[in-house]
């Protein structure tokens, strides 16, 4: 259906199945636009019921809503059977009740966080005992149903509004649209925290809105809207050097959007608070140098005792003018000031300082150390941090463990082909045998044919050239055998000269130089 009706759909009539909804501003539109289904039914050889079928309806029933110029609202006779719903006796009953309260979910403002106490009931790893909590969920559940809120239809002419609110059970969300001097509500969404440690952040605002986004893409993505909030999460979230995986992945949906976010003043007004227990850039560090009255304390007492931060705070206790220019001295923390950017100068503490390299490292991605460095010379400075970065980072245990490797993968081994008979490929190397004869020879010439393992060896001094090696050769082996097809050796400066090159070109022999040692090490053992 969704195939036949491709051109359509979404302008004048949504397909369910085999369900077919027409919607339609006049008559005369209403008879074109049937005019246009039923020919296109008709072309596709499909037959309707007309027992089945209503036309002309100012008020029809649809996949159980009841649809009409009102607006959107649950069927009566749905509503009805909620209402007269029994207290659920065990898991399997609630969850028949959930199915069909969730259905109409859009019409509950904050259902997931009124339900809570239910869902919690159907879980595996939870005992089933029905408390008070969960008798006055129930209860909510069915009063907000049976008295539901009339949804408006989206008019996509209009502007959307999403209205956002988090708290650290869940998060709410409504969608509406405004109709004469009211806004009302098209849609209402809502979703239980996905952990603790989101709920206790100050994400949850944030969280709020990527999922609002993300449910109605539909209705949003393209279009021009307002997102209402009490939390100025958006202001601070695009100015931060450094942010979570996470937040990056929210951050990317949002930025997809085209709208304006208006502030309500509520207890969240100030962001100085909001941003006091932001862990996104540094457990210690917060916007604006708010730290930690434990670290604050730390760095006090770790000027006095570093000598090159101390003698900076007496200059400038001093009111030494050069000092001044550069440096400034705020309850009891010393900053740097360059280009207009103020920069927390750290002491010489190796726990403090490990404390914002940790930070900055270990909680955004465990990156190079000059990316890291980048990133706190934005906040902070001391003296040697290039160097302190480039040491933490070389020592942290899981970049070592883990970094990719940047030398290219090792290819392929290349067995050597067999020879077919004895003579055609000899295998070459040296061999020092650690002891030295009479006649000062102290080295093993080492000859092996690959074929039959035959091996010849011949003494050499340790300083033989290669015109010695290559008469060497000729007379212990050339003479008796002939020429190999093929000689395989190392690199050897007396297998790789000119003057053997030269000597194998005349001869005609193809020297084969690899790196085949293994079996030269047997035959040398």
């Amino acid at each position: 259906m969704n195939r036949i009706f491709h051109d359509y759909l979404d302008k004048f009539v949504i397909v369910y199945l085999d369900d077919i909804l027409i919607l339609s501003r006049t008559v005369e539109e209403h008879v074109a636009h049937l005019d246009k289904i039923l020919n296109l039914l008709r072309q596709h050889k499909f037959k309707i019921n007309g027992e089945k079928c209503d036309f002309g309806r100012t008020r029809t029933f649809y996949l159980g809503h009841e649809i009409s110029a009102e607006g959107l609202k649950p069927d009566d006779a749905k509503v009805a059977s909620i209402r007269d719903w029994p207290r659920p006796l065990s898991v399997t009953e609630m969850r028949s009740f959930l199915g069909m309260t969730g259905y109409y979910r859009n019409f509950v403002q904050n259902y997931s966080i009124v339900a809570a106490p239910l869902t919690d009931l159907t879980r595996l790893d939870s005992p089933w005992e029905w408390t008070n909590k969960c008798e006055t969920a129930f209860r909510h559940l069915k009063h907000a149903l049976t008295h539901h809120e009339v949804l408006k239809l989206p008019d996509p002419d209009k502007p959307f509004v999403v209205s956002t609110d988090a708290s650290q059970y869940g998060i709410g969300v409504v969608l509406v649209q405004q109709e004469g001097k009211k806004l009302r509500p098209v849609e209402y969404m809502s979703k239980k925290m996905p952990s603790q440690k989101l709920a206790k952040s100050t994400y949850e605002e944030l969280y709020a809105i990527y999922m609002a986004l993300t449910h109605w893409r539909h209705y949003l993505l393209g279009r021009f809207f307002y997102i209402r909030t009490d939390h100025q999460t958006l202001k601070w979230m695009r100015t931060q050097p450094m942010l979570s995986d996470a937040l990056k992945r929210w951050i990317e949906v949002i930025e997809q959007h085209d709208f304006v976010p208006q502030y309500i003043k509520g207890e969240y007004n100030k962001v100085a608070d909001a941003l006091s227990c932001r862990p996104d850039f540094s457990g210690a560090l917060i916007t604006e140098f708010g730290l930690a009255d434990n670290v604050t304390r730390s760095m006090v007492e770790a000027y006095r005792e570093d000598p090159f931060m101390s003698e900076i705070i007496r200059r400038l206790e001093a009111k030494d003018k050069v000092t001044f220019a550069e440096f400034e001295l705020a309850n009891g923390l010393l900053f740097l000031e360059k280009a207009g950017n103020k920069r927390l100068c750290v002491p010489n503490r190796e726990s403090l300082r490990s404390l914002f390299l940790g930070e900055c490292h270990d909680a955004t991605g465990h990156f190079g150390f000059k990316k890291i460095a980048a990133s706190l010379l934005q906040w902070l400075w001391w003296p040697t941090m290039m160097r302190d970065a480039k040491l933490y980072v070389e020592t942290c245990q899981v970049c070592q463990r883990d970094k990719p490797r940047t030398q290219a993968p090792l290819g392929l081994l290349k067995p050597l082909p067999i020879p077919e008979r004895p003579g055609e490929s000899l295998s070459m190397d040296f061999m020092d045998t650690l002891v030295t004869s009479k006649s000062g020879m102290c080295y093993v010439y080492v000859i092996v044919d690959r074929f039959s393992k035959y091996v010849r060896l011949v003494a050499m001094l340790a300083t033989a050239k290669t015109e010695y090696v290559i008469r060497l050769f000729k007379e212990n082996w050339v003479r008796d055998f002939g020429l190999p097809k093929s000689i395989i050796s190392d690199r050897d400066v007396r297998f790789t000269t000119a003057e053997s090159r030269s000597c194998r070109t005349g001869h005609v022999v193809a020297n084969d130089i690899r790196q085949s040692q293994r079996r030269m090490g047997r035959q040398s053992r």
